[in-house]
């Protein structure tokens, strides 16, 4: 198989980086063996902060970052702190922060993403994990290679550059300087991405002051397999020609895919240990072993041929926390389930927070993850490192909901509820031993507004915007409750105050007539005549109120709701917000309002500029559960439009029979109806739905 030369990628190694990060967080360690142990699940889970002095040597927790100076003294990752003190006696160990009962990795994480940062200027950057990328050089390579005239520029540093050939490696200086005739297809687009890498890894450096290692070959599988040749601080060059040479002996675990079961019923069924040895397999048995498609990239992998494109991802398409319980902590009850579950909602309501204001996003799903075993178990032989499998018959269990709140209640209540609907269906005395919470299906924020206010069509003019108070009675009347969903002021009003607020802008309330102590509050002839001289005015006031109404998003609270899944029969949507309120990002919640906000502040008058007809290509771009409550919400409003109509047309009837006393009672029944009625009759087909 032939190798493929049209590209130039690099793996990204960071060197020790938990131990880096920890060295520049403690300037004092630096050139010390130090080594970087989690905290210990059944001791202290105070809360340690990264700013914190977290040197505790004394710890026997285990080694999770070593850095090279305590790598050199004999010191392993895994060991224990007791081990590395009698390897390295004067290692210094750094526990990890915590923070809600477990190791907080917001420190590395933000010291990733800057790494990623400064990689990202002259290539596609995928990340692969806290401390390790992949770039794909192609097109600057091109871009040096013919600013250079087809000769490749010499890389700085050229000391910590290395390239390995068919007779072993060769120096960066004694390769770039080979006759034209000795240049291999590729190799130059190869000279020209390591130049451009090492200039990155001297601004990680300069800039944060992190070393780091690389990898540059045709393939991602090759760069990650040769970025760890040589390090720390230097970096590794990968022509097509010397590929055998560095497969030839690895063993087959070391390839990605071949490091669980299948490897290792490749080797038990081929008789092999190898790569070399699984490229000197004829395809015809790869195909009757294991069948075509896995056959074919067997072949590949063993020749070092993959065609794997370095995915622009530099944001995580979800975010995850988790936390293990071994022996006795073992968790065993739905309230310890949800003590922790608020731990864990809390970080991520945190992580989630700090990700929207970065990224300008939001998630729409919310997944619990939870098993009733240890996902490994740990084997352990003196002067070894602990080896650490996947017990026999592991598997974690997983439910999903929409994440309708970014607050540590809402998500705590949802993901235990999860878990409760699993432990309904499950004997007694079931435990477990992992949760792990992850948020996902992320939204841009803007894009998302955007789509929400172009599903509406206006067909005519928008009419001014409702004031504040009277969008917070309307939002409160939809939700369900009537005054009980009103703010704590609107509540406390008199009912004369209410109806102003009802009133067409501009105009004047009728006043009631005061009557003198001791006479009748009521006067029937008195109540007939002022009737039949304020008939016709409230026959105008209620046209404008009712076309108001209509105008007016009546459902503003259930519409709302629909972005995160839920229907409130309660009306204790904490979501919902008056229209025209500022946008999450500037009112700096600690939660950023889940994706209900977003909706309702898209625009400050979007639901008021709704006609009721429907974008199909705008809705097309919405999530499929908003899908269907933006389309049940407006056959809702229609059918309250509808049903409002015949009574209006029942009232009309009414009016024109006459006047007096009567008449007025009817008029005034009919005049409520623009208002509070249109409300009872949507919560009453609200309800309706419910129920269903």
């Amino acid at each position: 198989m032939q190798q493929p030369v049209s590209r130039a990628i690099c793996h990204v190694d960071l060197d020790a980086f938990y131990a880096q990060v920890e060295v520049k967080q403690h300037p004092q360690l630096r050139g010390k063996p130090v080594g970087v142990v989690q905290y210990n699940p059944y001791g202290d889970l105070a809360t340690h902060t990264p700013a914190e002095d977290r040197v505790m040597n004394d710890s026997n927790g285990s080694l999770i970052a070593v850095s090279y100076e305590a790598r050199a003294a004999g010191v392993k990752r895994n060991m224990r702190g007791d081990a590395a003190r009698e390897v390295c006696p004067e290692i210094q160990l750094v526990q990890v922060p915590t923070a809600h009962g477990k190791a907080d990795l917001t420190l590395y994480r933000s010291d990733g993403r800057k790494v990623l940062g400064i990689l990202a200027r002259l290539a596609k950057t995928e990340r692969a994990s806290i401390d390790e990328c992949y770039l794909d050089l192609t097109e600057e390579a091109q871009r040096r290679l013919a600013e250079h005239g087809g000769v490749p520029p010499l890389p700085p540093l050229p000391d910590q550059v290395h390239v390995m050939r068919q007779d072993g490696f060769s120096a960066a200086a004694d390769w770039w300087r080979r006759p034209d005739e000795e240049w291999e297809p590729g190799e130059r687009l190869l000279a020209c991405a390591a130049a451009a890498v090492a200039e990155l890894r001297a601004a990680v450096l300069a800039e944060l002051g992190f070393t780091c290692s690389a990898g540059i070959a045709h393939t991602k599988l090759m760069a990650k397999l040769c970025s760890g040749l040589h390090k720390p601080a230097q970096q590794t060059v990968l022509p097509a020609s010397a590929v055998p040479v560095l497969l030839g002996p690895l063993p087959l675990a070391r390839v990605k895919g071949l490091g669980g079961k299948f490897g290792v019923q490749v080797m038990s069924e081929l008789g092999i240990s190898t790569v070399g040895e699984l490229a000197a397999v004829p395809l015809p048995r790869l195909e009757a072993a294991f069948g075509d498609k896995d056959a074919q990239w067997l072949a590949a992998v063993a020749h070092g041929i993959t065609d794997d494109a370095v995915e622009e991802r530099k944001l995580p398409k979800s975010v995850s926390c988790s936390k293990t319980f071994r022996g006795n902590h073992a968790l065993g009850d739905l309230q310890a389930v949800h003590t922790w579950m608020l731990e864990l909602g809390g970080e991520l309501a945190d992580r989630l927070e700090e990700d929207r204001e970065d990224n300008n996003r939001i998630p729409q799903t919310l997944t619990v993850s939870f098993s009733t075993a240890l996902p490994w178990v740990a084997t352990h032989r003196p002067g070894k490192p602990v080896q650490f499998s996947t017990p026999e018959g592991y598997h974690s269990i997983s439910r999903s909901c929409p994440l309708r709140r970014l607050t540590a209640d809402a998500i705590a209540d949802d993901a235990t509820a999860l878990v409760r609907r699993w432990a309904g269906e499950q004997a007694a005395g079931w435990k477990l031993g992992v949760l792990e919470l992850t948020a996902s299906s992320f939204v841009a924020v803007q894009s998302a507004a955007s789509a929400i206010t172009r599903f509406f069509k206006p067909t005519a003019a928008a009419p001014p915007a409702a004031p504040p108070a009277e969008r917070d009675a309307c939002t409160a009347e939809a939700s369900g409750d009537g005054a009980a969903a009103a703010p704590p002021k609107q509540q406390q009003q008199p009912v004369q105050q209410q109806q102003q607020q009802q009133q067409p802008v501009g105009q004047q309330p009728p006043q009631p007539q005061q009557q003198p102590v001791g006479q009748p509050s009521s006067q029937p002839q008195q109540h007939a005549d002022r009737h039949k001289q304020q008939h016709g005015q409230q026959q105008h006031e209620q046209q404008e109120q009712q076309q108001k109404e209509q105008q007016r998003p009546h459902t503003a609270a259930a519409a709302s709701c629909s972005g995160h899944g839920q229907e409130h029969d309660d009306g204790n949507c904490t979501a919902a917000v008056p229209a025209g309120a500022p946008a999450a990002a500037d009112r700096g919640t600690a939660h950023g309002q889940g994706v209900l906000q977003l909706h309702q502040n898209a625009q400050p008058a979007a639901a008021e500029q709704a006609s009721g007809t429907v974008d199909e290509a705008v809705l097309a771009e919405l999530p499929q559960e908003l899908q269907r409550e933006i389309r049940g919400e407006m056959k809702m409003r229609q059918l309250a439009a509808h049903l409002d109509g015949r009574k209006q047309q029942q009232h009309q009837r009414y009016n024109g029979g006459g006047g007096g006393s009567g008449s007025g009672k009817r008029s005034g029944g009919s005049a409520g109806l623009a208002g509070g009625k249109q409300q009872d009759i949507l919560t009453f087909i609200k309800g309706k739905r419910v129920k269903r």
